[in-house]
């Protein structure tokens, strides 16, 4: 019983450092994006759409994914890292826990 709680607190430990990793990852490509948007000249919404469009491959009507391809490559940038962390923490644990046994 006591090594089932430990097991589903660590897990659910892994799970939050995983997504604190993928936020962290996705806020910087997000900010990057803007901040090169911001150079250009723009500002506010439109440095947003001009970001989002960019990191989706350009806009639509050029050929690229628009700004929904954008949302999903932040989101992209997000999941990513957040589902490897998490799931090395908590491998990394359960092979600790197989080796000290």
């Amino acid at each position: 019983m006591v090594n089932e709680i430990k097991d589903a607190t660590v897990a659910k430990a892994a799970i939050a450092t995983g997504a604190a990793a993928g936020i962290g990852n996705a806020a910087m490509v997000y900010t990057g994006a803007v901040a090169a948007a911001e150079a250009a000249g723009l500002a506010g919404a439109a440095a947003t759409t001009s970001a989002l469009a960019t990191l989706g491959g350009g806009a639509i009507a050029a050929g690229g994914g628009g700004m929904a391809a954008g949302v999903a490559a932040v989101a992209t940038a997000a999941a990513w890292p957040a589902a490897a962390v998490a799931v090395a923490g908590f491998g990394g644990y359960k092979l600790f826990k197989w080796l000290k046994d």
